[in-house]
């Protein structure tokens, strides 16, 4: 079945096709505006350069919205033929999702800018969340962001424990410092302030304990912060430690197809570098796997390429990495 032109449409905002010059030129297109966008949001805070490239402010800013509206509206128009999407109301989840409502809020600071009288730093501040669409076009911060989803009920644990000592060191610390510091440790908030910047390891300085049972509890603090850094810290590490095995696996499981028994032809290359892209493998990486595997299963390959009858090896020319040559000559 011919595709449509909503389908075409639909495969080529989903992601980078490499083989495509099309979608790289898009996505090229797309990235380099979120890129260029930021980068004019910050200048335009400065007020010298408000004054002196207002209007090329504003000219970066209306070319780079109607940008991202017309991404935006022909991802929504074709999520039907997306097969995460399918079914009835599919624009409308596609709608609800994450990466949909960033892309939404990316072009509404314009138009709240163009018809209310919205304070305009607050529209600044928004149309810098235009930075997370970047996280399709790159391999480090999507990774990134599947494995805080990975992870996300270990970090809810942590950020639970977190919040109880939080609590308690807040309470142990008012205790022993309300009374001889009213005015910096009066209430309970002030408290939990004290408390979230000494266990994050910060300590600005700016309040002190003073009396000796509040600098046994600030010293118990203090220490229990560096645990409680390193805990969220070692999770994360742990997680990208796995999910990048993960891919290295996923990458070797494939290569392995395409190798064994197979030469190294351009149309095998080509297909392990499609992978490797997908993936976010490097190119080091992928030469050690690949080298590997080879090593691995050299002699199993070269008894599959050699003759019964004269013992010569057998040149293989593969026509399809996903099927069997058809023929061989010794």
């Amino acid at each position: 079945m011919k595709p449509t032109f909503r389908s075409r449409v639909q495969i080529l905002l989903h992601g980078v096709d490499h083989k495509s010059r099309l979608s790289l030129t898009v996505h090229l297109v797309l990235a380099s505006a979120i890129i260029i966008n930021v980068v004019s949001v910050i200048f335009e805070s400065v007020k010298q350069f408000t004054d002196h490239y207002f209007i090329i402010f504003a000219l970066i800013e209306g070319v780079c919205t109607l940008i991202f509206t017309v991404e935006y509206g022909l991802r929504v128009w074709s999520s039907p033929d997306n097969p995460d999407f399918v079914g009835p109301w599919a624009r409308l989840r596609y709608m609800l999702t994450p990466m949909a409502l960033v892309d939404l809020i990316s072009i509404l600071p314009f138009f709240l800018w163009m018809f209310t009288a919205i304070d305009l730093r607050f529209v600044r501040i928004v149309r810098l969340l235009r930075l997370l669409k970047f996280t399709r076009y790159s391999t480090g911060l999507e990774l990134m962001l599947r494995v805080f989803r990975q992870q996300a009920g270990i970090f809810g644990a942590a950020s639970a424990a977190l919040a109880c000592m939080l609590v308690f060191s807040a309470g142990a610390i008012y205790i022993a410092e309300h009374q001889a510091q009213p005015d910096k440790f009066g209430n309970l908030l002030d408290a939990l302030y004290w408390c979230v910047i000494t266990l994050a390891t910060v300590g600005y300085g700016d309040v002190v304990p003073i009396t000796p049972f509040g600098k046994v509890v600030a010293s118990v603090i203090s220490l229990t912060g560096i645990g409680i850094v390193a805990v969220p810290a070692g999770i994360l590490a742990s997680a990208f430690n796995s999910e990048l095995r993960r891919r290295e696996n996923e990458y070797r499981h494939q290569a392995t197809r395409q190798l064994l028994g197979k030469r190294l032809t351009e149309r095998v290359r080509h297909k392990l570098k499609s992978h490797q892209e997908e993936l976010g493998i490097s190119d080091e990486q992928a030469q050690s796997i690949v080298e590997d595997i080879r090593d691995v299963h050299r002699n199993e390959s070269d008894e599959i390429l050699t003759c019964p009858h004269c013992h010569n090896p057998l040149h293989l020319e593969l026509k399809d990495a996903e099927t069997d040559p058809k023929t061989q000559k010794s």
